[in-house]
């Protein structure tokens, strides 16, 4: 089977779509079917075999994020001389409409996963907020419409479709794992470079940016700074993004600065010894689908804890692999205080985060998402 995969963003980026995206491609291949990538270019990086980039203007000087252009002749031309069976597209925007067009060009079915709820990301965009709100849930409305089969990685995301007005079948399968990534990892080294002790170390992962109410995180921080005995515990926050400046700003207001480590951008390869060296992942976000970062904690054997809310709310089981909570700061910060220093419970919660974790091998979604593909062509096809 040839697949064309159409996305708005791809490597080096980091972020979940590019993860699951990587991942995807990664568990088709190995089962002996061809995917081929078309996605923004990003100035001269070399890409692997199968991945074509189109033209491409950054979004603003202070975010590295490539829109693509979505007209190019040489990759029409690609398109031409290649026999797709199948188009999968991963956003409503830009190249997904373009993957919608080429679909109907050469007659092949087409398919749509979701995996993010735009109307949460609307600070991006230098407009009144209702009326980008609005303007995203047309946008996803309306792609949805125009593919033959939609998914997206969590039911609770599927009941935003819903929610959107879409009456149409959605698929839930959820995004992928390398799972043998994060087995036999030392976190030895990376406690050694920050200067951990015996210190509990709490750690979160990802984009450092408004929509990820890593703010709050801070507060919740300070709480359990207050309530726990002294030097007991650190925060680390892993990752890059525009708040950033602002969130070591605040540390420092706060008084924690000492207490909070910021490492900036880490090489992915790396994340494994990072989630190793950690006793337990937290997360504030409530804006989420299927965030990769929550899968890599629990395939370290990480519990989570967490604001109750879509994407959370479908992987965590509560009192099993990790906790959801209010977005009270006491009500947080008494979930942490309570699993990180009761050993037999963190123990536990460590074991069932394992169980579920391989729930999401790469290789089962992979194999998943060709049954789909496989039954989305016959009916296509039938009609």
């Amino acid at each position: 089977m040839k697949i064309g995969v159409f996305t708005n963003c791809y490597l080096p980026l980091v972020n979940g779509v590019v993860g699951a995206i990587t991942l995807l491609k990664k568990g088709i291949t190995e089962q002996g079917h061809q995917v081929y990538i078309f996605a923004p270019g990003y100035d001269d990086y070399i890409d692997e075999d199968d991945v074509f980039r189109y033209p491409a203007v950054d979004l603003t000087r202070k975010v590295k994020f490539p829109v693509a252009i979505p007209f190019s002749p040489r990759i029409s031309s690609i398109l031409r001389d290649i026999n797709l069976d199948i188009i999968h597209s991963h956003h409503p925007f830009v190249l997904g409409p373009a993957s919608v067009k080429v679909a109907r060009r050469k007659r092949v079915p087409s398919i749509y996963t979701f995996h993010t709820q735009y109307d949460h990301y609307t600070h991006y965009v230098p407009l009144p907020k209702n009326l980008v709100k609005e303007f995203s849930k047309h946008k996803i409305r309306k792609h949805c419409d125009s593919v033959t089969q939609i998914t997206t990685p969590a039911d609770s995301a599927r009941r935003i479709l819903q929610g959107y007005g879409i009456k149409r079948s959605i698929e839930v399968i959820p995004n992928p794992m390398d799972l043998t990534r994060f087995q036999n990892r030392d976190g030895g080294l990376i406690r050694e470079k920050y200067r951990l002790h015996q210190e509990k170390l709490l750690i979160n992962i990802g984009r450092v940016a408004p929509e990820k109410n890593l703010p709050l995180l801070l507060n919740i921080y300070q709480y359990i700074l207050n309530h726990a005995h002294r030097n007991t515990t650190r925060l680390m926050i892993l990752g890059d993004g525009p708040d950033l400046p602002k969130l070591r700003q605040q540390a420092e207001r706060m008084g924690i600065a000492e207490n909070v480590i910021f490492t900036g951008l880490v090489n992915p390869s790396e994340i494994p010894e990072y989630l190793a060296a950690a006793d337990l992942f937290v997360m504030t976000s409530f804006t989420e689908v299927k965030p990769l970062a929550q899968l890599e904690s629990l395939a370290a054997g990480l519990p989570i804890v967490a604001i109750s809310a879509p994407g959370a709310d479908d992987t965590i089981v509560h009192g099993e692999n990790g906790l959801l909570v209010s977005k009270e700061i006491p009500d947080f910060g008494e979930a942490v205080l309570g699993l990180l220093f009761d050993p037999d419970r963190l123990r536990r919660y460590r074991v069932a985060a394992l169980k579920t974790a391989a729930r999401y091998s790469h290789s089962k979604i992979a194999a998943d998402y060709l049954n789909l593909y496989e039954r989305t062509i016959a009916n296509y096809r039938n009609r």
